[in-house]
């Protein structure tokens, strides 16, 4: 609630004018007290039957070197339906940013995870296997190129998701896109953290941020994996209002939106059972019903995808080397044979690409950010396309180089070696966050 300020303003107007009577002043400070007394108590209103107390979320201010964790743990059953004032744009729900809760530190779990990454060896070198695991030692020295501007932090930490959340939402981002583990599983790098979810779900609805999920691949997944992994999703989380569901076209309902991450991996024949109306296992037509979003590697994946039963492709990468369905000068190409197909097609922009501080030998692959021009020439790219959304690699992804995430200038000189990070130079720690306001608020979805 804004308070109102006329009162006082009246009663300085009555004095200058010297003709104040003492009931005319007392009524108008009255008035004004009233207006005070009334902003700063607690409001209510009704949520399912039930009268809810609204609180007022702080801001966290910057803070370059670390965070406080003291509130991070387990998330409440209570939801605020407090939001951030800054209300999220419309195109903004056609906005998605990859985003990754994998991050641990001793504040909050006992100790480092995804910070410390291990140093991994060359895909073909045989010996790698006989010789002892190297891992980075944080807080100084980080499996990451760029210095997060909130340190080294826990994913699980209140006051992180809150800023995260906040952040995307005044960067102009709708939805983030979290990578997603079944309960029990994980990374090789982490620990299980579907636990979060709650917490990233109640600080989006706070920011006006929606959650959905990105289907990371484990073991020997199968669709029936799948199935059950997007049971589990929407019978968990998909009556939160902050969860993400939108529409195709027409009046259909809204459904879920799940991006499958390696879909490749999966036969077309398994995909069918799951995706296609009358499989054996199929979610159509039922309360489980997704629009799903496949892997686009090479050249012919589209055909692939469509007869997979998708429908839609993603191109994650942002390195315009790294892969067909990476570089933005084929995307014309996808974009037109998607439309022939009827899928939807979402190309993934990204501010660089450099993960030699956990793969020192991927020189070849690293893609250099030019000061902020790699990531608006790639939005540029994006944006001459007839497209249903786009999507950001990635808001925190550090230890492959792409987050947009604010960073700082930081050394390290002590064990085990000496650290001189990158930056945003000549950027302040938010400029990618104000390049993606700037350059894709024109961006004007195909379908809504």
């Amino acid at each position: 609630m804004e308070r109102a300020y006329l009162p006082w303003r009246f009663v300085r107007m009555i004095l200058l004018l010297g003709v104040a009577s003492p009931l005319i002043i007392y009524t108008a400070l009255y008035l004004s007290w009233r207006e005070v007394k009334q902003d700063s108590q607690p409001s209510y209103h009704r949520a399912g039957g039930v009268l809810v107390r609204e609180v007022v979320v702080p801001s966290l201010p910057h803070r370059a070197h670390g965070i406080t964790d003291s509130d991070a743990g387990p998330a409440t059953t209570a939801r605020s339906d407090v939001k951030d004032k800054h209300e999220t744009p419309g195109y903004a729900s056609r906005i998605h940013a990859f985003y990754y809760p994998w991050y641990a530190s001793p504040a909050v779990e006992g100790s480092y995870l995804h910070w410390n990454h291990r140093i991994l060896p060359f895909w073909g070198d045989k010996k790698a296997i006989h010789q002892p695991a190297v891992y980075h030692e944080p807080p100084g020295d980080l499996g990451a190129q760029f210095y997060p501007e909130l340190g080294p932090y826990s994913s699980r930490s209140r006051d992180v998701i809150d800023t995260h959340m906040r952040q995307m939402n005044l960067a102009g981002i709708g939805v983030a896109v979290v990578s997603w583990y079944p309960p029990k599983k994980s990374d090789d790098n982490g620990k299980p953290s579907d636990d979060i979810l709650p917490l990233l779900l109640d600080a989006g609805h706070r920011h006006s941020v929606h959650i959905a999920f990105h289907l990371e691949p484990y073991g020997p997944r199968t669709s029936s994996d799948v199935k059950a992994d997007i049971k589990y999703i929407i019978d968990t989380y998909g009556e939160h209002p902050a969860f993400y569901r939108t529409k195709l076209s027409g009046n259909a309902p809204g459904r879920p939106v799940v991006y499958a991450y390696d879909s490749y991996k999966i036969s077309v024949a398994q995909w069918k059972e799951l995706l296609a109306p009358g499989g054996s296992q199929s979610i159509r037509g039922t309360k489980y019903d997704c629009i799903m979003v496949g892997l686009v590697v090479n050249k012919n994946d589209l055909q692939t995808l469509h007869n997979a039963g998708f429908d839609g492709s993603y191109t994650y990468f942002s390195s315009r080397t790294f892969t067909f369905g990476s570089n933005p000068d084929n995307w014309k190409y996808l974009s037109e044979l998607s439309a022939q197909l009827n899928l939807m097609f979402i190309p993934s922009v990204g501010p660089g690409y450099d993960d030699t501080a956990i793969r020192p030998w991927n020189e070849n692959t690293r893609q250099d950010r030019a000061a902020g021009k790699y990531y608006r020439d790639m939005i540029a790219s994006a944006l001459e396309l007839d497209i249903e959304a786009v999507s950001i690699t990635s808001f925190n992804e550090w230890g492959e180089g792409t987050q947009i995430e604010p960073a700082v200038p930081f050394s390290h000189s002590g064990a085990p070696k000496p650290r001189l990070y990158l930056d945003y130079s000549p950027m302040k720690p938010d400029g990618y966050l104000q390049i993606t306001k700037e350059e894709l608020k024109h961006f004007v979805p195909a379908r809504l």
